[in-house]
């Protein structure tokens, strides 16, 4: 599994953490205002950051894991961010 930059992982968002050998994600103390839409690259304003406090899973890889979700202003897609991948999976909104 490459090793992200702890500072820049998961768009400054979530930080990589392990516990009891498991990989989980912790918020950033300072995370960004606004993540940048892959497709088109607008700053998408954020919403909310949540840590899944007993585990989600991912719809990349689809291992359970402590991963966070990130929702956004005015936009109905959310972003999975796994620890196992290591990605930030970007799921259609509602």
């Amino acid at each position: 599994m490459a090793q992200l930059d702890p500072t820049t992982a998961f768009g400054g968002v979530f930080l990589h953490s392990t516990v009891e050998g498991q990989a989980r994600l912790v918020r950033h103390p300072a995370p960004p205002a606004a993540l940048l839409d892959p497709k088109t690259g607008r700053p998408l304003r954020i919403a909310t950051v949540e840590v899944a406090g007993a585990g989600a899973i991912c719809p990349s890889c689809a291992e359970r894991a402590q991963g966070g979700f990130v929702s956004f202003v005015a936009d109905l897609r959310m972003v999975y961010a796994c620890p196992e991948c290591e990605a930030l999976v970007w799921m259609r909104g509602a």
